[in-house]
């Protein structure tokens, strides 16, 4: 399985202050995510349009700078 970058979250416009709150209110860590990403399989168990449009963002392989 692959992880979740910010790279991921930004090249869909999302942005970095949402996606902390995002995060930070649903148990990640924000600094690990920066650092190492949230593996796929963890950020799937959230049910939200947002999880769900970047794993499929992530998956076509999308070629995004980090």
């Amino acid at each position: 399985m692959s992880n979740i970058f910010i790279k991921h979250t930004r090249a869909l416009g999302y942005c970095r202050k949402g996606v902390k709150r995002f995060l930070e209110e649903r148990g990640f860590d924000w600094k690990t995510f920066l650092s190492k990403g949230i593996p796929e399989e963890e950020f799937k168990k959230v049910d939200d349009t947002m999880v769900i449009d970047t794993i499929n963002f992530m998956r076509k392989g999308t070629n995004v700078g980090r």
